[in-house]
């Protein structure tokens, strides 16, 4: 189904070969993305005190960007890509906070070990991870599964990291949303804020 690049294809190749993985990983990620475990997740994140992300490597970008769009709607919220932080931060969290964990192999074990404490402290744990049979499922409440093939430079997990990002993009609009006055009127802020930053 997933057209890999070869060494001796052209630029335009590639990049055909590229943008149609990205296409195909977003489709399959609406089909094998839980109706349920999304609303869950929307439900929750609207409603807490305050959210953290947590991610290594390439998944800490999609942290970083998570970080920023739900801080715009007014959600207080934490990223950081050292472990040693996530983790102090994770056994401070209680009943009402949530930590959304980004993980695309869903075995990242400072990522696991950071959600397990947070759970184990009373916090709601969301995950986005690649749809299977894996360690982070153990250790979370909500499970949001992408599909994605690498179809190159599979260490990268380029194609995932799309298909995380629109989960992130769905999650933060749904629930800026189901609170529109709150997340309108925070969005004026932060926008105000940043403003005479620019020409």
């Amino acid at each position: 189904m997933y057209e890999a690049i070869e060494k001796d294809d052209d630029s335009v190749t590639i990049k055909n070969k590229v943008f149609d993985s990205h296409i195909r990983a977003l489709d399959d990620t609406a089909k094998v993305l839980d109706e349920d475990a999304f609303v869950r997740a929307v439900q929750a994140l609207a409603s807490a005190r305050c959210v953290e992300f947590y991610g290594t490597g390439g998944s800490w970008a999609i942290a970083l960007d998570a970080r920023h769009k739900f801080l715009k709607i007014g959600i207080k919220s934490f990223a950081s890509p050292d472990s040693t932080l996530q983790a102090m931060s994770a056994s401070l969290l209680g009943a009402g906070d949530v930590v959304v964990g980004i993980s695309h192999s869903g075995e990242n074990k400072e990522v696991i070990e950071a959600l397990a404490l947070a759970r184990s402290a009373g916090a709601t744990v969301i995950a986005i991870t690649s749809y299977g049979k894996l360690p982070i499922r153990r250790v979370s409440d909500i499970v949001l599964f992408t599909a994605s093939k690498e179809m190159a430079f599979k260490s990268d997990a380029v194609t995932s990291r799309i298909a995380e990002l629109a989960i992130i993009d769905a999650l933060c609009a749904a629930v800026a949303f189901s609170r529109y006055e709150q997340s309108f009127e925070r969005l004026k802020k932060t926008r105000e804020a940043t403003v005479s930053r620019e020409y």
